[in-house]
């Protein structure tokens, strides 16, 4: 799925500050002009995605639409306008001049004083809709023009901030002195800007509408202390101050926690619910520390990466019980560190550093190098300059961020973090972190070993340890290696797709507002200019923008040769002709658009829109190939009275209909009852030519072609759906695909009529891949021996193996049918091991060392991987987890011939040195499908990933059977069919079958020629006409007769 763009109005869902300037040269401005810039920032919205401070430039010029508003002259005359404008500082040029040219000269201040004060500016209000300034100053010769002209007074609405004081009453105007306000003569405020920012905080608790009647008591209100004002529980720690004393983001702690609200998380071992706007940092409590998520090769390896945690009266870590530990492993050795005590790590290098059973040291009394022997590593003694080689026993993590403390203090047990050496700051009590360096600041980075004196270079590799990939050196391979050799793939061509001769950079014109500015010819040298607009704007200019359904959608579906067509509606509802405002439809193929957002614009017929009615939008979904109707969602507009309503979908698409018409009660007249798949609501699918709620009303379709089908009209026009190949507003135009465009047999479609970008692509057959089929997959064949067949399988493939918590790169689900023992998978990328996974159990199916392609295994129950219960002593595997962790090399030592075993949450692989290698496996990935529209009578639905799955199936109940569970078997007695349904292979020749598909097919032609050769015989003895001179001889001729037409 794409998470690179917002569906939220507030790219609240997108915390990353959006990037738009890209999108002005691919014709997609959707994301960024449908924004508007997060509330707790206090930012101004650009329109196109920009931010920025109040007052500040933007791109498109915006702001000065807003400081042209601010500057109205109203009432005052010219001279008194230009100087108040320039002295508040609003903007810096007026009628194409500086401001700096009008207060450098001393007339500003004169023409100040023919202002007729007190006076009113800006004449609109400068915050709240109800918040004015009044200017009324009685020094004038002493005026700063350096500074921005503060307000004398700020008015306000008396009933909407009934907390304020008020100083007097000027006409209905209710103001307060601005030294009462954080604008007092000795503050330097240079900007409008800061001018505003100092009040600000004085009105945010003013409510913004008079009450007429307000239930105090009411479930989602919340009532500012000391105040009139009443805020939604909702905006309770959003961030936002809304009352005047703050107590909506300083307390209430436990009430935001009783909402229940998604988008906002709970801080550990607390009771305050923030939003997630704030950073995790807010909370109170340091994030508890999941012991069992540690790298494998951190395990006693004399390094503490895990605080110690008390378990039944005694202190755990990752360096504490390590007595049956194999400290010399593969990740252990030869690394430049002592992880065993006596060294035996170090001892079988080829390129050694170090003397054997001693340990490189720096002395910490006078900086000089030494060596400490290995016996004097496990005293408490610290020997060397921060412990750089000394007892990592004692060192301690306290940072929730889990980085390793490499350096530890003198007469401390305190570690501090590697970027505390040379930092210049007292980090250490005794200052030693810095008594060793010369004005090196941050000298441990990476990029500054080749100019650090000797010393210094081994103290910083001590502390910086290389990260450490998960390695398959001496891993046992399985099974040994045998390929299978590749098919023929064709002739070898560009991969490249067609492109669009158009070119795509072009220079856009500030003429037009996200527009296209164009010529055209009116005659002989004649020539004018106009704007296309986008959907969002009109006018002459593009310079309004239209109210409209702002529209996200996010489809998925199983990944199937399946072309969609989807024609989404705005419909007005509150009568029954269910009128169409608008419309739009397009092509989906899941292969391409799978995850990928569609953003649609949905207009209403009439500006401005009727905000008494009722609006909704309905997607229908149809295959483009047959222009089967499939399924309907219906979506509802919640604030109509909003000018632009931003919506976002999640969908999955059917293979097929999954509604039966049999169970709709609602009365269609030329139409089908169906129910839409989102809601428990019915309605009308008319037929072509019929329209309305119960599909009553006719329209004219003759606009739409035969092999088309008509689902309504807007402005007298036909809406049609055109089958595949057809496009256009009524399926007149067509586009094919062009000669041998797919290879190996794929099926060339059009997916993109407009041309604007790639507009063809393959659907490839299970062996094949690529843009044009070019590529042909890796196979895989696996064989089940002495292992019951199941109804399924999953297959995990692993193009890498990490220490992380990650997925495998693929996954492949799998049905099995009756007396099935082999199965072959393929894979677009080289694998590394394969797991697969039959009823909770894991098998080993492949492990190489290196990438492999092409492979034949089995698997037994030899290549199980048992669970760790299973394999130790039942002291051992009682030990809680921290503990028992120590012991997992034992397994493979005491069994020569287990390859693999795992835990709660390890994969473990034995080496050839009997040593564990484990990894984390992802046990909670979850294959239930969330929205079942596929399997049929209660079947359990199971796919290969949350989205964009590639494989799909049912696992039927008792008594139902089919891909869907969709045919019930119990009372009927059963058929060949129904026998040999799952062995039959399709797409398969007759020797590639199985040998009871063969055997029933040999059994069936036996049987036809027998009765066959029965009845031909028949057929001559009945002939003569002596054996037909009684009836019988007559029936046995005719039933012979009619024995061989029914063979």
């Amino acid at each position: 799925m794409d998470f690179h763009e917002a569906q939220c109005l507030d790219r609240s869902d997108y915390l990353a500050d959006p990037t738009c300037a890209g999108f002005y040269f691919n014709f997609n401005l959707f994301e960024c002009q449908e924004f508007i810039c997060r509330p707790d920032e206090g930012k101004f919205s650009c329109g196109d995605g920009q931010c920025v401070d109040d007052f500040g430039q933007c791109q498109t010029n915006r702001h000065l639409s807003l400081a042209q508003s601010i500057n109205a002259r109203g009432n005052l005359s010219y001279n008194c306008w230009i100087s108040i404008v320039c002295l508040t500082k609003i903007i810096d040029k007026i009628e194409n001049i500086s401001c700096d040219q009008f207060t450098q000269s001393s007339e500003i201040i004169e023409q100040l004083k023919r202002c007729k004060f007190p006076l009113q500016f800006p004449v609109i209000p400068v915050l709240y809709g109800h918040v004015t300034f009044l200017y009324h100053p009685k020094e004038l010769d002493n005026i700063n023009v350096t500074l921005s002209l503060k307000p004398d007074y700020i008015c306000y609405n008396e009933q909407l901030c009934d907390y304020l004081t008020p100083t007097f009453h000027y006409g209905t105007l209710t103001c307060r002195s601005g030294n009462q306000m954080n604008l007092t003569m000795n503050a330097e405020l240079t900007t409008w800007k800061s001018i505003i920012d100092s009040i600000e905080p004085y009105f945010d608790g003013c409510i913004t509408q008079h009450y007429h009647i307000v239930d105090s008591h009411h479930s989602s209100l919340y009532h500012c202390k000391d105040s009139s004002k009443y805020i939604s529980k909702y905006r309770i720690l959003d961030g936002i101050s809304d009352c005047f004393l703050k107590d909506d983001e300083l307390a209430l702690f436990e009430l935001s926690c009783l909402l229940n609200q998604t988008s906002q998380f709970q801080c550990p071992n607390d009771k305050q619910c923030r939003s997630r706007f704030f950073p995790t940092s807010i909370c109170s409590f340091p994030i508890q520390i999941n012991h069992d998520d540690i790298p494998f090769y951190k395990i006693c390896d004399r390094i503490m990466d895990l605080p110690m945690v008390l378990i039944d009266g005694r202190n755990h870590s990752d360096e504490t019980d390590c007595e049956y530990w194999q400290c010399d492993n593969i990740y252990t050795r030869c690394d430049g560190f002592r992880n065993c005590v006596n060294g035996e790590d170090e001892e079988r290098c080829t390129q050694r550093t170090d003397i054997a059973h001693f340990l490189f040291c720096i002395s910490s009394y006078n900086y000089t190098f030494m060596c400490l022997p290995a016996d004097q590593v496990t005293n408490e003694t610290v020997n060397c300059f921060g412990a750089s080689f000394d007892t990592f026993q004692n060192l301690q993590v306290n940072n929730i961020t889990f980085q390793t403390y490499r350096f530890r203090c003198w007469n401390d047990t305190k570690c501090n973090e590697q970027e505390n050496l040379c930092n210049e700051n007292e980090d250490c009590p005794m200052y030693d972190n810095e008594l060793f360096c010369d004005n090196h600041p941050q000298l441990c980075n990476d990029s500054d070993f080749d100019i650090l004196i000797d010393m210094q270079q081994i103290s910083c590799q001590v502390i910086n340890t290389r990260d450490i990939s998960f390695s398959l050196e001496t891993a046992i391979i399985y099974p040994p290696i045998y390929t299978i050799p590749n098919s023929p793939t064709g002739n070898s061509t560009n991969n490249a797709m067609m492109q669009s001769p158009l070119a795509k950079s072009f220079s856009q014109s500030e003429i037009c507002n996200s527009g296209l500015y164009v010529y055209y010819r009116l005659g002989v040298n004649n020539y004018s200019s106009l704007c296309f607009c986008p959907p969002n704007y009109y006018g002459d200019r593009c310079q309004y923008q239209n109210q409209r359904v702002s529209l996200t959608l996010t489809l998925a579906s199983v990944e199937q040769p399946i072309i969609y067509a989807i024609a989404v509606m705005l419909i007005e509802n509150d009568n029954d002709r269910q009128e169409i405002h608008s419309y739009h439809q397009f092509t989906y193929v899941s292969s391409k658009y799978c995850g990928k957002f569609v953003n649609l614009y949905l207009l209403y017929s009439k500006r401005a829109k009727n905000n008494s009615k009722n609006y909704s939008i309905r997607i229908d979904a149809f295959n483009k190939d047959s222009l089967t109707y499939l399924i309907s969602w219906y979506l509802t507009i919640p604030f109509v009275f909003l000018p632009v309503n931003r919506i976002s979908a999640f969908l999955t698409l059917p293979i097929f209909r999954t509604f039966d018409p049999k169970h709709c009660t609602l009365q269609c007249y030329k139409g089908t009852c169906m129910k839409y798949h989102n809601e428990e609501r019915f309605f009308c699918q008319c037929y072509s030519g019929w329209s309305g709620a119960q599909c009553h009303i006719p329209i004219d379709c003759s606009m739409c072609p035969s092999n088309s089908i008509c689902i309504g009209s807007i402005q007298n026009r036909s809406i049609c759906v055109c089958p595949h190949g057809k496009f256009g507003s009524f399926c007149r135009l067509q586009l094919v695909c062009p000669t041998d465009f797919c290879e190996n047999n794929g099926r060339c479609v059009v997916i993109d009529e407009r041309m604007i970008d790639k507009s063809y692509m393959c659907f490839c057959s299970e062996q094949f891949s690529g843009a044009r089929c070019q590529n042909v997959k890796h196979r895989i064949d696996i064989s089940l021996k002495n292992i019951e067949t199941p109804l399924y399988l999953l297959a995990y493939i692993y193009t890498r193996i990490s220490f992380e918590r990650l997925p495998p790169r693929f996954v492949i689900l799998r049905k099995m049918t009756m007396f099935q023992t082999s199965i072959t998978l393929y894979s677009e990328a080289l694998f590394l091991m394969i797991i697969v996974k039959i009823d909770n159990r894991y098998y080993l199916a492949v492990l190489q060392k290196f990438e492999s392609s092409n492979i034949v295994t089995s698997i037994s129950p030899a290549q199980r991987c048992v669970s760790i219960h299973e394999l130790l002593p039942t002291r051992l595997s009682s030990l809680p987890r921290i503990q028992r962790l120590k012991s997992y090399h034992i397994p493979c030592q005491d069994h020569v011939n287990l390859q693999c075993f795992v835990d709660e949450f390890y994969m473990c692989l034995c080496t050839e040195e009997r040593h564990s290698n484990c990894f984390p496996l992802e046990y909670q990935q979850t294959f239930a499908c969330e929205d079942d529209v596929y399997c049929e009578n209660g079947g359990t639905c199971l796919k290969d990933r949350r989205i964009c799955f590639y494989n799909i199936l049912c696992v039927c109940n008792d008594c139902f059977f089919g891909d869907r569970c969709q045919f019930y078997a119990k009372g009927i007695g059963l058929t060949l069919d129904d026998l040999l349904r799952y062995e039959i292979r399709p797409y398969s020749t007759l020797n590639d079958q199985s040998l009871v598909v063969k055997l029933s097919a040999l059994s069936v032609m036996i049987l036809f020629l027998i009765g066959l050769l029965n009845s031909f015989f028949g057929y001559l003895v009945f002939h003569n006409r002596n054996c037909r001179k009684v009836a019988s001889g007559i029936y046995l001729r005719l039933s012979s007769i009619i024995s061989t037409l029914v063979v």
